[in-house]
This record gives C-alpha cells, structure tokens and sequence, in this order.
C-alpha cells in the first residue's frame, strides 16, 4: 500500500465545468420565467432621487470587501497588476461583456453599447486598482466603508464626467447605432439562446472569486457561505435593488434579480464546497 496523498481529480474540473452550466440554467430561469411567463414587470430606477445612490455605493462596499478577501491570494501577483486583477474580476462578475452583446441581439446592432463598455471597463480598472491600494493601507472596517463612500463620489462626479469627455468620439459613434428593440417580450431564442450563453460569464467570474477570497474564521458562518453571498449581492448591486429600490418601485419587480443573483451564489458556494474537497488516493 502506498502513502496517502491529497490529488485533485482531473474528473472534478469536468463535474465544475457542469457544476456552472447548471448554474447558469437555474439561476437566470428565475430572472427569465418571472419576467417571460409570470409578465412580472421590468425594474425601472425612475423617481428614486438620493435612493438611486444606493447601487453604486453598495457596489462600491462589494469592491472594497472583494479586493480586502482577495489580498492574500493577490500578493503572488505583481503589485502593479493586483488593481487591474481585481478590477476585471469586479467588471465581469457584473456581466460588462454580457451587457455590451445582449443588446445588439434585441435592437440587431451591436455597436450602440461599444462606448459604454469601454468607459464602464476603464472606470473598473481605475477603481479595482484604487480598492486594492486602500485595503492594503486601511485595515480598519469603518474607514473602509468610509473609503467606498469615497469612491462612490469619485466615480459619480469625477471619474465618469471626465471618462465621458475623452470618450466623445466614441459616445458620438455607439448614439448612432442605438436604436430602439426589434425583438420586444417575449423574447425568442433569438435573444434567450445567447442570453444563457452569456452569462455563463458572471457565473464563471463569480465562481472564480470563491476560489480567491479568504475569509476569517467565525464560529457563525464557518464555510464562509453568509460572507460569500453578501460579497455576490453587494458587487453586483442587488442587495441595494431589493431593499433600496424595492419599496419605491416594486419589490416584486426587483426579486427577479435578487432572487437570480442569491441562488447563482448559494449554488456556487455548494460547488466550491464540492469541489475544493480532497480525495485520498492510496
């Protein structure tokens, strides 16, 4: 008999790869079914005033808690790189590709969103590299919170005007293809074959980031599971969408996204916690 050793089997990496597309399938069917066969309305951020604040600063707290969970892992990386890591992982654990393709499949133009992922993309990796520089100085949780606030204002007033001005040009050539939707509700598979497709991305960047983060050991969430799906809800806003937003416009419209995001990270935990496990090979 030989000696025990860990290994990671290669047939684990094909059951994950399977893992995520069962993942993609359920988690956006909710969003999908309620919007497709239930008619549950579209959310609109309309007459929401200071209210709307609350997505971006929640973000905002989901980037400094990703890049704060993530520093452990970040340190085999070159210092110079760590910003920009964190802010691709940021960016397409909110879908930007997804976001910048789907609509050409709607309007059958894909050029009207171009400047919009190519501002969002730069204003992620300026802000990605900002969360990592302040976690490593700032370890207090307080004035972490206190430097999301920062960065909110920052993107709200300076960063997006001034991403906005050099990218003029740009702008001016997606407004000339932005048209309004051919294909309206309900979508074919047209639209919902390539929206499945697609957010295989968030699902991929949000399986990633449970890889990558490390969590401090606490008797009331000891696989981290809690810490993880707050991380999920509060990247990608829909913490703020529910609880926020929902009692002005519509709980019940908002749930179909909070809903999607809060079953795409339970699953995702119950994979990783699948999959991370050793077998002993004798």
């Amino acid at each position: 008999m030989t000696a025990a050793k860990p290994c990671f089997a290669y047939t684990n990496l094909l059951a994950l790869f399977g893992a995520s597309a069962v993942i993609v399938v359920v988690s956006l069917s909710i969003h999908v079914v309620m919007l497709q066969v239930f008619w549950v309305p579209y959310p609109f951020p309309k007459g929401l005033g200071r209210l709307g604040l609350l997505y971006p600063f929640t973000q905002s707290v989901g980037l400094i808690a990703l890049a704060a969970t993530t520093l452990p892992w970040l340190n085999r990386f070159h210092i110079a790189a760590r910003g920009p890591i964190i802010g691709i992982l940021f960016a397409t654990m909110n879908g930007i590709v997804r976001n910048a393709i789907m609509p050409g499949f709607a309007t059958t133009d894909f050029g009207g969103a171009v400047a919009g992922f190519v501002q969002e993309a730069l204003l992620d990796l300026i802000l990605g590299t900002l969360a990592v520089v302040a976690v490593t100085i700032i370890r207090n949780t307080a004035l972490r919170v206190l430097t999301a606030l920062a960065l909110t204002a920052l993107s709200i007033f300076i960063l997006n005007p001034t991403l906005a001005s050099l990218l003029t040009p740009v702008i001016a050539w997606s407004e000339k293809h932005t048209h309004a939707d051919v294909y309206l509700l309900p979508y074919g598979a047209n639209v919902l074959v390539p929206s499945y497709l697609l957010f295989a991305e968030t699902v991929i960047a949000c399986l990633v980031a449970r890889f990558v983060v490390t969590f401090r050991d606490a008797m009331w969430d000891q696989t981290g599971l809690i810490r993880y799906v707050a991380l999920v809800l509060f990247v990608r806003g829909t913490f703020a969408m529910m609880f926020g937003w929902g009692p002005v416009i519509g709980m019940l419209s908002v749930s179909q996204f909070f809903l999607q995001d809060l079953v795409m990270a339970l699953l995702i935990h119950v994979a990783w916690a699948r999959f991370t496990s050793y077998h002993v090979a004798v």
